[in-house]
Parts: structure tokens; sequence; C-alpha cells
């Protein structure tokens, strides 16, 4: 679901930006470049595309009736991150800088986690 909204809000910006939004103006070069800079800076503005891939997720086991992943983080600072479960509000959690830990997201009724991304503390 997020994927497809963010697809489409980004289709919007450029069918926007390239001007196909019922007018019929041909786009100029200073327009294009325009664009490039707009679209750098949306980069820049979300978390995950700026921030290095220091978490990582080891392992996703089940123990008694628990969801667990074992979660490595390789860098020289504490990190925040979310497990990535579909339908479902994502946990947060914390690692210190350079630790392994195991991290418990759910109960065996859940589903499982897809992936493990980071987010701002």
């Amino acid at each position: 679901m997020r994927k497809f909204v963010g697809s489409t809000l980004a289709v919007a910006a450029l069918a926007g930006t390239l001007g196909f939004s019922g007018s019929a103006a041909a786009a100029t070069p200073q327009d294009a470049s325009s664009a490039k800079v707009a679209a750098a800076s949306q980069d820049a503005g979300d978390f995950r595309a700026a921030a290095p891939a220091c978490v990582k997720a080891k392992k996703w086991y089940n123990k008694r009736f628990n969801r667990y992943v074992k979660v490595k983080n390789s860098c020289g600072y504490k990190v925040c991150f979310k497990v990535d479960l579909p339908a479902s509000r994502d946990p947060k959690f914390s690692i210190a800088k350079r630790k392994t830990d195991d991290f418990r997201y759910g109960g065996i009724a859940w589903t499982k986690g897809r992936k493990v991304y980071r987010v701002s503390c």
C-alpha cells in the first residue's frame, strides 16, 4: 500500500512538472533543470534514502509464542529502526552502537516481518 501511494504521488508530481496537467505548453531546459533540483531535494528529505545501511536483520525466528528478529548495528552511534510488518503499525526500536541484539516484535499470530529500516530517533 505504501509503495502504491508513493508511486502514485511520484507520477502525479512528475506529470505536473512536465506540464501534462491540461495545458499543451512545451517544457523548456530551465524547467527540466528545476525539476531535477526538486527531485534531488525530495530524495534528501527521505531519511531512509540518505542513511547508510548499517542496520541489518540477521535472523528472523519464533521462540515460544513470540516473533523475534536479530539485528546488527555496524554504525559507531545509536540507531533507531522499525520492523516492516504488512497491514500493521511498524514497531520502533533502538540499538546501541556496534551491537547485535534480539528484538521481540509480535506474537506468533502476527504476520512475519519483511525488513528492517532506519528512522530518526
